[in-house]
């Protein structure tokens, strides 16, 4: 984003006129409190800085709860992802900014958030399809994790 977009249009016409703010207390405030919100790097290659992260994830959480009604109340996993999503959507609706997120439910950057959430999604397409919960089922184990598997 660039400077310009993080400023109201107000605030620009003041600092480009030349004229004295009324309250230049304010505009020292908005102008710190806008250049420490910003987030140039989340610090993990690969991983790319979200500018509406806080949006996305609200939006994430949202369909999870969704998506997860539609398991039956049976489903452990139905608890599970219901209890976590409604805890982060909470986080995410009480707090406006990125680092005050990232400090309550401290499991990374909300980046990281928004990749586990979209992975969440994928995962309960999968119990849908497979629907575990029915049982009857026996669930071999890949060769791999059987030798670990010696209880």
């Amino acid at each position: 984003a660039t400077i310009a977009a993080m400023f109201s249009r107000r605030l620009i016409t003041a600092f480009v006129s030349g004229r004295p703010s009324k309250n230049p207390k304010r505009i020292a405030s908005l102008t710190a409190r806008t250049f420490c919100s910003i987030k140039e790097s989340t610090g993990i290659a690969g991983l790319r800085v979200v500018e509406n992260a806080r949006e996305v994830l609200i939006g994430l959480y949202q369909k999870t709860l969704e998506d997860a009604e539609t398991l039956p109340n049976s489903a452990g996993y139905k608890d599970y992802v219901t209890k976590l999503s409604k805890y982060r959507l909470s986080v995410c609706e009480n707090h406006s900014t990125v680092n005050e997120i990232e400090k309550e439910i401290s499991t990374g950057e909300v980046e990281e958030l928004i990749q586990e959430a979209e992975d969440e999604l994928k995962v309960l397409e999968m119990m849908k399809e497979w629907k575990p919960w029915e049982g009857g089922q026996s669930w071999e184990l890949p060769l791999k994790w059987k030798e670990f598997d010696s209880r």
